[in-house]
């Protein structure tokens, strides 16, 4: 098959988690024998093409300087970037991320004939958490984008699913559930950060709540004095975070980490005592997934996806969300612990083995592209 994915960034100069799972299922696909291409959008420094492990990476439309970060035209020339490049290639199934890429690939693949799945994360509407800074547009956009009709939606979790047939009445024989997966091969080639430290991973937005892990760090400073605390990511938040460290007076304990390669990330995240995840709002939580990989138990706040990646004392421990004296003591439980801990994190491994293999996740996607292409053609 000739297949196209288009997001509007792709590894390795975006490393989200979208962008992250597109790349680990486009090169499984090429393994299998597939033509993969990837549209995105062009980065300062970067050539217009590039062939990543047998993907071939298209850049096009605005040149963006640091991405996620971009105007609202850049938005514009990249839709009408996608509409024409469609309009002058073939495929046989195109797969657009939300949430700029969905309505251009839409359009052309209904004048080309071609078929075309949404894959959609997860949708902000039914809880105010929106990560876009004009979250009054964005909410307009996002009712609008999660009813076209596609001719299939992909998304990672039944939370996500439920959303979009209670929220936006689409029918449930149109979703298919694909959960992001783990590469065990990579993770287990990583050496661990060397530390005693705790970590949050992920974008560095308002629902991510990463001042609440702040402020329960800082409370826990007085029984953990050697204790440092890890933050991987970039946002809108980045500069509020770090002048609240600042006023703690914490900051020789605290350090933010950004523009890291992934298996740098992984290494951090494999040396930490338990992964926190205080977000209000996940359609999966990849990085959940990634630290039971490397036997790392996690503390999450109970939202979306992430109840279908943790099971609650298991293999980590739910927090109902906003709740930071229950946050904290499930923290403090974990370090105090080395038997729960080092439990957690194997019993963590051992479910990551059982669900979330990248292999045995693209055996289902690869069917739905095949059987939604086969249906389109007849």
């Amino acid at each position: 098959m000739r297949i196209l994915i288009v997001s509007d960034f792709f590894v390795p100069h975006y490393n989200g988690g979208g962008e992250r799972r597109y790349f680990e299922i486009a090169r499984r696909l090429v393994r299998r024998g597939h033509e993969v291409d990837v549209i995105s959008m062009r980065i300062h420094g970067v050539p217009d093409h590039e062939e990543i492990e047998g993907i071939h990476v298209h850049h096009v439309g605005p040149r963006i300087r640091k991405p996620p970060i971009r105007k609202p035209l850049d938005f514009m020339r990249f839709m009408l970037a996608v509409f024409l490049w469609i309009c002058r290639n073939d495929y046989d199934i195109i797969d657009a991320q939300t949430y700029s890429p969905l309505l251009p690939s839409l359009l052309a693949a209904r004048l080309r004939g071609i078929p075309m799945v949404a894959t959609i994360h997860d949708v902000s509407s039914s809880n105010g958490d929106q990560w876009l800074q004009s979250s009054g547009l964005a909410s307009i956009l996002e009712r609008i984008l999660m009813r076209l009709p596609y001719d299939g939606v992909i998304t990672v979790s039944r939370s996500t699913a439920s959303a979009l047939m209670e929220l936006y009445g689409r029918s449930p024989e149109g979703i298919h559930i694909i959960p992001n997966g783990v590469d065990l091969e990579l993770i287990d080639s990583t050496s661990p950060t060397n530390g005693e430290y705790i970590i949050f991973v992920g974008r560095l937005a308002p629902h991510k709540h990463v001042d609440h892990l702040i402020e329960v760090f800082k409370a826990l400073g007085t029984e953990f004095p050697n204790l440092k605390l890890e933050i991987i990511g970039d946002g809108v938040d980045r500069t509020r975070l770090k002048r609240m460290v600042d006023e703690y007076g914490i900051s020789a304990r605290v350090s933010f980490h950004h523009n890291l390669s992934y298996r740098e990330v992984i290494s951090r995240i494999k040396g930490a005592r338990v992964l926190v995840l205080p977000s209000t709002r996940e359609g999966f939580g990849m990085v959940l997934a990634e630290a039971n990989a490397c036997s790392v138990p996690v503390v999450a706040y109970r939202s979306g996806g992430v109840v279908e990646v943790i099971n609650d004392g298991e293999n980590g421990f739910l927090v109902e969300p906003c709740d930071r004296d229950s946050l904290k003591e499930k923290i403090r439980l974990i370090l105090k612990n080395d038997d729960i801990r080092v439990n957690m994190g194997k019993k963590g491994r051992e479910r990551i083995e059982k669900y979330f293999l990248w292999d045995i996740l693209v055996n289902s996607l690869e069917n739905i592209y095949k059987n939604l292409a086969n249906k389109i053609t007849k």
